[in-house]
């Protein structure tokens, strides 16, 4: 029995060990004691020990907000904080002074939320001139509507706003962290690396049935370190997308990405007719909730995201093509890479699924059709993450975002940015019109439902800005800013797929909705700045000989 996977199994919402992981019921004699390093936990200690201020977290549930309280409560006090206090406050004396900490404002009566606010307004205010500096955590709804549901917390409630607005506007008094800031994908990587390491495996090596245990088999395609870029790749897919995940569920889903919710005793019971079932929880079906009871899929916040950009459910010929006929293209490099994947393994079942492939290819019996027809998206998500970096280009075209790839260079890199300024001109110049303009056209024209160009803006004047870093919280740039003649447009993956789509031949209806208003607004802001020529009327005009629309001048009267 390994210890560690019934660690892993209080992450498995079906499990009755649940509870265990949130931090009300943590238990410090536990055997394992999983931890990663985060930027917010080091930049908080060493603020209220270098430069103490007042603190607010705030952030969904689940994204580590009562377990930064205890961090802040243990380190500055060298206590373990074996239960919190009914009340949900406490004091922590320190050499800096004291540290008042709320570890949930939601859970208090609402007097007692006024008197504390109250308190921290008056802190704020006159400096912390008694050295008490408070950290209190809330959800950003409940913290809004007590500020202004009270007027006498004008001040504080026009402090908080600022700094939701940006973080820039935090400074030496009052610091406001939003954990829904944290790029999720980074913790992704570091649970990976952690859970994967060698000593929490050293168990499985005298186990008589490792060969059989598919628990095991997903560490080690897990620890490979092509499969578990791949895998973060899929969380930085939700990260341009705007779609935070908290460490909750990044460690429910990744607890069930290695063992599909089963245990070692699962695996020990397990006859060999059972295979076939455990073969099914291996890491890529997991990944997606492809097996799990349906009732569990609710509690898992992220696989409800990733079943949208499951690659099994994309048909690309030439992916298709190599899992049925790759082993005899007469290509050895092909026949090399796909004897690599499609193996003898366990999730193969020891080369049973080879032997459907061949009699489908030799026989085109029925049964062998419908064989394929049933696991071809399980194979085609093997493809997806375990097939080599030589055929990376093919790999990525079963992202429904055609343009992810190329959108996470232009987050930082100044050659890509440049490159994609056209492609972006021709995008808007096409949304803003709705007609076929000219990709030749080198200038951004700013055009009415009536066709009539309020402005031509030059490429020169185009620029992309990117996101700062920051230095309280693990980040990493997931948009950047379009700017032309002061207007902005935030760039995020859909918005960004949607005009280079257009620019390429797409079709207006693709992620419209997703995009339509911000697109427009932007549109609506930059006619809003034009000055009108008094003598010339610039329009689009269908150009009979290419059937583009190319910018016409008419003179006025």
């Amino acid at each position: 029995m390994n210890e560690f996977v019934n660690y892993l199994d209080q992450y498995n919402v079906l499990s009755p060990n649940h509870a265990k992981i949130y931090d009300e019921y943590t238990d410090s004699k536990a055997s394992f004691q999983f931890k990663i390093k985060t930027n917010i936990e080091d930049f908080i200690i060493k603020l209220f020990d270098k430069k103490p201020r007042s603190l607010i977290l705030t952030g969904n549930a689940g994204d580590g907000k009562t377990r930064l309280c205890r961090t802040v409560y243990e380190t500055f006090s060298g206590q373990t904080l074996t239960e919190w206090p009914e009340c949900g406050i406490v004091d922590v004396p320190y050499g800096n002074g004291c540290i008042r900490i709320v570890k949930d404002l939601s859970e208090l009566k609402e007097d007692i939320i006024f008197k504390e606010l109250n308190s921290l307004q008056d802190q704020v205010l006159n400096d912390h001139s008694n050295r008490v500096y408070y950290l209190i955590a809330a959800n950003e709804g409940k913290l809004t509507k007590s500020l202004i549901s009270h007027p006498e917390l004008q001040q504080l409630s026009r402090m908080v706003s600022n700094r939701f607005s940006s973080h820039e506007h935090n400074d030496d008094r009052l610091h406001l962290i939003n954990l829904q800031d944290v790029t999720s994908s980074i913790y992704a990587k570091r649970i990976l690396d952690e859970w994967n390491k060698n000593e929490n495996w050293y168990a499985c090596q005298k186990c008589p049935k490792q060969t059989q245990c598919i628990i095991y088999l997903n560490h080690v395609r897990t620890s490979v370190d092509q499969i578990k870029e791949r895998l973060v790749e899929q969380y930085r897919l939700l990260d341009c997308l705007g779609i935070h995940v908290t460490m909750r569920e990044i460690l429910i889903h990744i607890s069930y990405v290695l063992t599909g919710g089963l245990t070692c005793q699962d695996i020990l019971n397990a006859s060999y007719k059972n295979l076939e079932v455990l073969a099914n929880y291996v890491y890529y079906e997991n990944f997606y909730g492809l097996h799990m009871p349906d009732v569990s899929s609710g509690e898992l916040g992220a696989i409800r995201h990733f079943r949208y950009f499951d690659p099994g459910n994309t048909s690309v010929s030439v992916v298709d093509d190599f899992i049925l006929n790759g082993d005899m293209s007469g290509d050895e490099q092909i026949e090399n890479l796909h004897s690599q994947i499609f193996n003898n393994d366990l999730d193969m079942l020891f080369g049973f699924y080879k032997k459907h492939i061949n009699l489908y290819r030799t026989h085109h019996r029925e049964d062998e059709q419908k064989f394929l027809f049933n696991y071809m998206p399980r194979f085609r998500r093997k493809y997806f993450f375990e097939i080599g970096p030589q055929v990376n280009d093919t790999r990525e075209l079963l992202i429904p975002y055609r343009y992810f790839y190329r959108y996470l260079k232009a987050l930082n890199d100044k050659q890509t940015q440049y490159n994609i300024r056209k492609d972006l001109i021709t995008g808007l110049n096409r949304i803003f019109s709705k007609r076929l303009v000219s990709k030749r056209e080198t200038q951004l024209l700013v055009v009415n439902e009536h066709l009539m160009i309020h402005q031509a803006i030059s490429l020169s004047s185009l620029k992309i800005i990117e996101m700062k870093g920051r230095d309280d919280i693990d980040f990493l740039p997931s948009k950047f800013i379009l700017q032309v003649n002061g207007c902005n447009l935030e760039v995020q993956l859909p918005v960004f797929e949607y005009l280079l789509r257009i620019a390429n031949g797409g079709l207006f209806v693709t992620l419209k909705q997703d995009v339509e208003i911000l697109i427009n607004t932007f549109k609506n802001e930059l006619i809003k700045n034009s000055d009108v020529d008094e003598y010339q009327l610039t329009v689009l005009a269908l150009n009979n000989e290419t059937g583009e629309f190319v910018p016409h001048i008419i003179d006025l009267p």
